[in-house]
């Protein structure tokens, strides 16, 4: 029994998801608006936010190149963790709502990524504004364009998950000039890096005569030296984000890119499914072992179905062959029956009278003989 019991456990723990949590909010992630967990959920656990909520586009959005973005969150009360999910989309329906849906390209998030949805830790209070930067690739088509910024977070008492989400805020994306000096369509910055790593960027661009690379550090801005198109940016001793932006000229009007982040980090924790569950048959393996070593020694399953050895009562010899005997007298009473006075019929033998004299008894018994 115990040994089913070990085994049906080891099997939950084999048959469960392997996932990190996420403690404190649910995680970077390409996400569609969900209204803090349900838009249906009773009042008692939802609740709109009261945050002042706004997009800040660049004066000129060009079809197909990037743009930096600025969002900002103003004038809300959160939870003790100071933690606020933002969410860049396309309406407010929170159905085929992401940005990809209409052509923008997430190139670098707030935190360094390329998602969407992104949870971020600062000083919000009702008296302080909190602004993150975007870099996105414009739709390839020219157009009109709708974004919107929706926000997820916590009360300063807790159990209340707040949703909200900003008017329209409209972008015209314009076609490209001719001539127009610009990085590469396809062309994508690097936007992690390991620390005590330097990082080589190759700048791709069209219509471009002279390249600049400024970097920032600090409240300063300097210039990096560009050599065939490539640029080196110093190794990080410690986990942080370097912002470099490039300047473009040719015959075309002067473009200036939006600023790129690159983020130093520590390498992650990274799970190897294969070996995590290998690791798992092997507790298996030694759970099972120590049951089997819990059974002593010498122990052997006996099934008895003769019981002669639990009657108490000895029989002799003597009382055997009565037995016997008697067995064998009340075996003959019961397959013979009662020989006629006048002994055997005429012609019958003894084994036919064994057979039919019962039936010769009962006839002549109905007057038939």
């Amino acid at each position: 029994m115990r040994l089913k019991i070990v085994v049906v456990l080891i099997l939950l723990v084999l048959s469960t998801t392997i996932s990190t949590a996420n403690p404190g909010g649910k995680g970077d992630d390409v996400r569609s608006r969900d209204c803090a967990g349900s838009c249906h959920a009773s009042s008692s656990s939802n609740g709109i936010s009261t945050a002042i909520l706004d997009i800040h586009f660049p004066d000129e959005v060009y079809a197909g190149l990037l743009i930096e973005v600025q969002t900002s969150v103003g004038e809300v009360e959160v939870s003790s963790t100071n933690m606020v999910g933002l969410a860049l989309l396309i309406n407010s329906d929170g159905a085929k709502d992401l940005p990809a849906n209409e052509g923008w390209e997430i190139i670098t998030d707030p935190n360094g990524g390329t998602n969407n949805y992104v949870e971020i830790s600062d000083s919000f209070s009702s008296q302080n504004t909190v602004n993150r930067s975007w870099t996105l690739r414009a739709p390839s088509e020219p157009g009109i364009y709708e974004l919107y910024l929706a926000v997820q977070h916590g009360t300063p008492e807790g159990g209340v998950a707040m949703s909200g989400i900003s008017e329209i805020n409209t972008v015209f994306v314009e076609e490209v000039p001719e001539n127009l000096p610009r990085l590469a369509d396809d062309w994508k910055p690097t936007n992690v890096r390991g620390i005590g790593e330097e990082t080589t960027i190759t700048i791709e661009t069209i219509n471009a005569e002279s390249i600049t690379v400024e970097l920032m550090n600090g409240a300063e801005i300097v210039t990096i030296p560009v050599e065939d198109n490539q640029f080196i940016i110093p190794a990080s001793v410690n986990p942080g984000i370097v912002q470099w932006r490039v300047i473009l000229e040719g015959e075309g009007p002067t473009q200036t890119s939006p600023w790129f982040r690159l983020t130093a980090q520590e390498p992650g924790w990274e799970i190897d499914e294969t070996a995590l569950y290998l690791q798992g048959i092997a507790m298996f393996l030694l759970f099972a072992g120590l049951v089997l070593m819990r059974r002593p020694a010498g122990e052997d399953i006996v099934k008895n179905y003769d019981n002669t050895a639990d009657i108490s009562v000895e029989i002799t010899p003597a009382q055997s062959v009565e037995v016997v005997s008697n067995s064998t007298e009340t075996e003959d009473a019961i397959s013979s029956p009662p020989l006629p006075e006048d002994g055997l019929p005429a012609g019958w033998t003894m084994e036919q009278w064994e057979y039919y004299g019962q039936e010769h008894l009962e006839k002549i018994s109905r007057g038939e003989i």
